[in-house]
């Protein structure tokens, strides 16, 4: 199953199912997923988006969220959601969907119950309805469409339960049908069905004198609101339980019906915020101010065609106009506005401060401070040339800087002027630039945060959002021109990452190449190592954009320290999405403390983004500047000695959180760390599961960078040590990825011993979606470790390919080899591996039905294990204890092993095992008269298998609780 509409619309991608962030993206995937197999035109994904008020590029948008979905799919090929004229084509089997699915199930439970197989029916019906968990397509927008098809699903739902419910009644069930199917009336008390099924239900569990009561009950509700009498049905099952009670009923006794609460009416939108008035206080439209002739009006002009930045440039306005902002404390209002080179600064501030120049009717100065050049202007030679603008004298302004500072603010003392001072290097340039009163309000652009100029407010810039971008590119290019290329369109800005600069010299090279199609120019795109080559036209160009920011790092560093220019080089590296300071330490041949230093530098100057506590990340354009950066500025062994750093780091931690959380392993040892980047160590268990969980995507990059640069002694041994970390989260897919590149790398290294452990791993990873593929490879380990005389590693894989031979029936192979691997642990001492054949023992024998003999070995693997004091290993003895002892009815002692595995394996943050001991657990409980806490824990263990996304876990136990075979 790859969609889920029964609830929120969910996508599987790898093992995991994920919600989808964007409102469009869903709306657009949940018309293709009703009308799956089917072509959904552009237009009616169109109305499904934005109803009846549609943007002008309407169409190019879809194509973009379109390009969205399909990388969230990782559909690269586009065979899965497929461009067909006149729009698109998802491409689902009916097992593709949980509503197809469902669909499916609930016919073969009529068919089922209609050939007399009652309790076949409800097992199917209730599998089924366990696909539920949520009003269906619950936080996509609502349309006619949408609404129509979550009502067609909701009343398939109420039909299955009837059916279902039928079903149980034909089987006996029918006390427990009771509560249920009130609750049910409660939401529909016009639905007969379910009256006649609560009657028979009562009837059945020999409550006679209710199920008469009933009828009355379902009487008043139907002939209330619909002014008609029950139907035939309804009223000749009356007269049956009548003949059959000839004591009648004494009185009609009339049981509140609970109606569904009645719908709020929709809340009226609220007002959207104006702009702000461009009158300014005391003036008329039409009216000059007295001192208009003299005023200085040195703004440039606006930007014709200014896109988006709505939110932004309101707070602006706000900031720079708003009424007694600062007159009252006496503080003049300063708005920065920062960002990176090519968001588009200088255009927002220039649009803005039109937008407010009337509010100073006496005038607005301008400068451009040139503070990203190598020869920024000087304070003092601004002001000299603000007073002359001014009207002063240029006979009467001093010398000295602080002089004219002073003069400068007396000039503007008794003045409401806005100041721009454009592209500032940083608050030392523009302090002295400042008013002095509150009557004037100054603007500042910069690709620094200035976090040490005073009573300012950040207007932090960021990139385009999509429809901001594609309303920029489609007034340079015409709507015509990206109308009839919508694909082409969404994949140049997406190459164009939301970058304002970039986007303009695309649509300036397009409108100057008339020949040229957008997807001729988005394919010049596609090469990452020519892209910035693409983005340049007259003297517009990103990459000199870039380089502006870059040349303002410093390019020198004390003895022990780095340039943040030689750390921005650097990081152009790695090919990881995000790298924390610890990494980046490594990567620089640094102290943390140091790393973190040039990295919080690179953030303040827009040149890197801090994306959370200790995490950084490239611009994607940024981070093909710093790679070419990297490139020509670096020597060949100044780059592989930092990348190895770095990848060596990423081996030795991955092993350290390994040793943590599964301190006995079977491994192949390192050799010692260098010195000068230590990996990072772990206290404990929940600190190891921290740091893979926040670097697993890294994890995965790291290991296929390694192997790309030849380095294959790490990218085999670094995903090896981290199974258990796999395991326990349930990422196969990562796990297998990376497996597969460590096994090429291993056998590129010539290393045997490094090929069977990759093998052991990969065949153990497999088990779980490819069995046989899996169980091969576990052969191919097997022999490879006999062959080297590896005998711990015999034993590992002997006891792997046990389990596997197991799940085939292979019986006796799987008891013969977990004997030989018991021998082999016994002999060489290891009493880990000791401990692991001793439980897989048990689990064999549990599996044969023959729990006295796996009590046996269950009780030694935890003598063991408590041995060594592998807290992992005593909870999964005593879980398959419990289980043993559930086999043969000492219900006590099963609740007993049950619980304090359940304590372990939530301690060591191992959901899978915490899911199954829940669910067995659960079994002890209800037989030992815990009946609630039975329920609690089945219900905690199917939430947890959802989340790992394991629905058929979570499906069977819903089921099975619905059923009643549970409880």
């Amino acid at each position: 199953m790859k969609f889920r509409l029964l609830g929120p619309l969910e996508v599987r991608v790898g093992e995991e199912w994920k919600g989808i962030g964007a409102p469009k993206w869903r709306s657009v995937l949940a018309a293709l997923l009703i009308n799956a197999g089917q072509i959904v035109s552009a237009d009616a994904l169109i109305n499904e988006v934005w109803g009846d008020e549609p943007p002008a590029k309407a169409a190019n948008l879809i194509s973009i969220y379109v390009l969205r979905l399909r990388r969230l799919l990782g559909d690269a090929d586009s065979s899965l959601l497929v461009t067909r004229a006149p729009g698109y084509q998802l491409r689902v089997a009916a097992a593709d969907t949980d509503a197809r699915l469902f669909e499916a199930m609930v016919r073969d439970g009529r068919r089922v119950s209609g050939s007399g197989d009652p309790q076949g029916a409800a097992r199917l019906l209730t599998e089924a309805l366990a696909l539920w968990y949520g009003r269906p397509l619950a936080d996509v927008r609502a349309t006619p469409l949408v609404e129509a098809e979550a009502e067609r699903l909701a009343e398939l739902r109420l039909g299955a339960i009837e059916l279902r419910i039928t079903a149980e009644l034909a089987c006996g069930g029918h006390d427990q049908a009771v509560p249920e199917i009130r609750r049910l009336l409660a939401d529909h008390p016009l639905r007969e069905g379910l009256w006649l099924q609560l009657m028979r239900a009562l009837d059945g569990s020999g409550r006679h004198a209710e199920a008469l009561e009933v009828y009355g009950q379902a009487r008043h509700a139907i002939s209330g609101q619909l002014g008609v009498d029950p139907g035939a049905e309804l009223r000749q099952l009356h007269a049956d339980l009548l003949a059959k009670d000839q004591t009648g009923l004494r009185g009609t006794i009339s049981a509140g019906i609970v109606k569904p609460a009645a719908r709020k009416p929709a809340s009226g939108k609220g007002r959207t915020a104006t702009a702000p008035d461009t009158a300014g206080p005391g003036t008329r439209p039409g009216r000059v101010p007295r001192s208009a002739a003299q005023a200085p009006a040195q703004l440039p002009a606006d930007v014709t065609d200014f896109t988006g930045r709505d939110e932004q440039v309101k707070r602006l306005c706000d900031l720079l106009a708003g009424a007694g902002a600062g007159s009252d404390t006496g503080a003049v209002r300063i708005a920065v506005v920062a960002g990176a080179g090519g968001l588009g600064k200088t255009s927002l501030a220039v649009h803005a401060a039109h937008r407010v120049r009337r509010k100073f009717p006496d005038g607005q100065l301008y400068v451009d401070l040139l503070g990203a050049t190598p020869t920024p202007l000087s304070p003092g030679d601004v002001l000299a040339r603000f007073l002359r603008d001014l009207g002063v004298d240029g006979r009467q302004i001093p010398v000295d800087e602080d002089e004219r500072a002073g003069r400068y603010r007396t000039a503007l003392a008794s003045r409401r002027m806005l100041v721009v001072l454009d592209n500032a290097r940083d608050a030392a340039q523009v302090r002295p630039l400042l008013p002095g009163a509150a009557s004037s309000a100054v603007l500042v652009t910069t690709r620094s945060r200035m976090p040490d100029l005073a009573s300012t407010r950040l207007v932090d810039l960021n990139v385009l959002d999509d429809d901001e971008a594609l309303t920029l590119f489609v007034k340079a290019v015409g709507d015509d021109r990206a109308a009839a290329e919508p694909e082409a369109t969404a994949e140049l800005l997406d190459a164009c990452a939301g970058l304002p600069l970039a986007i303009r010299i695309c649509a300036a090279r397009l409108a100057t190449r008339s020949g040229w199609s957008i997807q001729a120019m988005a394919t010049r795109l596609r090469d990452e190592h020519h892209r910035l080559d693409e983005l340049r036209a007259g003297d517009l160009a990103v990459r000199a954009s870039f380089q502006v920011s870059f040349a303002s790092l410093l390019t020198t560093a004390g003895p022990d320290d780095i340039a943040p220019a030689d750390a921005f080089r650097l990081l152009g590296l790695w090919q990881g999405p995000s790298i924390s300071a610890a990494a980046a330490a490594a990567l620089f041949g640094l102290p943390e403390y140091l790393a973190a230093n040039a990295l919080e530098t690179l953030v303040d100057v827009h040149l890197l983004e801090s994306t959370g506590p200790d995490r950084y990340k490239f611009h994607d354009l940024l981070r093909v500047y710093s790679s070419e950066r990297a490139v020509a500025d670096l020597s060949g062994p100044e780059r592989e000695a930092a990348i190895g750093r770095l990848l060596d780091w990423y081996l030795r931690t991955a092993d350290a959180a390994a040793q943590v959380i599964l301190p006995h392993r079977y491994h192949v040892p390192l050799e010692a760390s260098p010195a000068g980047y230590p990996p990072l160590s772990f206290a404990a268990t929940d600190d190891a599961l921290a740091w893979y969980d926040s670097e697993r995507v890294n994890v995965v990059a790291a290991t296929r960078q390694a192997a790309a640069a030849g380095l294959h002694d790490i990218a085999w041994r670094l995903p090896a040590p981290l199974i258990s970390m796999f395991n326990r989260r349930g990422h196969w897919a990562d796990c297998i990825a990376t497996h597969r590149i460590a096994l090429a790398s291993a056998r590129q290294a010539g290393n045997r011993q490094g090929e069977a452990w990759v093998l052991n791993n990969l065949g153990q990873a497999l088990g779980f979606t490819h069995m046989s593929e899996g169980i091969e490879l576990l052969e191919r380990s097997l022999a490879i470790r006999r062959e080297i005389g590896d005998r711990l590693g015999e034993a590992q894989a002997a006891n792997n390919l046990s389990d596997a031979y197991v799940v085939l029936g292979r019986t006796d192979e799987a008891l013969d080899l977990l004997r030989r691997a018991l021998d082999l642990n016994r002999e060489v001492g290891y009493r880990y591996g000791e401990g692991l054949v001793l439980n897989n023992l048990g689990e064999a024998f549990l599996d044969l039905d023959r729990p006295d003999e796996a009590i046996d070995y269950l009780q030694q693997a935890r003598r063991v294990f408590a041995e060594i004091e592998l807290q992992h290993g005593v909870g999964y003895s005593l879980h398959n204890l419990g289980r043993a002892h559930l086999s043969l009815g000492k219900d006590a002692d099963a609740l007993d092993c049950l619980q304090q595995a359940l304590v372990i394996h939530t301690k060591a943050g191992d959901r899978h095992r915490q899911a199954f001991t829940l669910r067995y657990l659960g079994l002890a409980q209800k037989h030992n008269g815990l009946a609630a806490q039975a329920r609690k824990s089945w219900q905690q263990a199917a939430a947890i298998f959802d989340d790992l996304g394991d629905s058929t876990q979570a499906a069977q136990i819903r089921a099975e609780l619905l059923l009643g075979d549970i409880f």
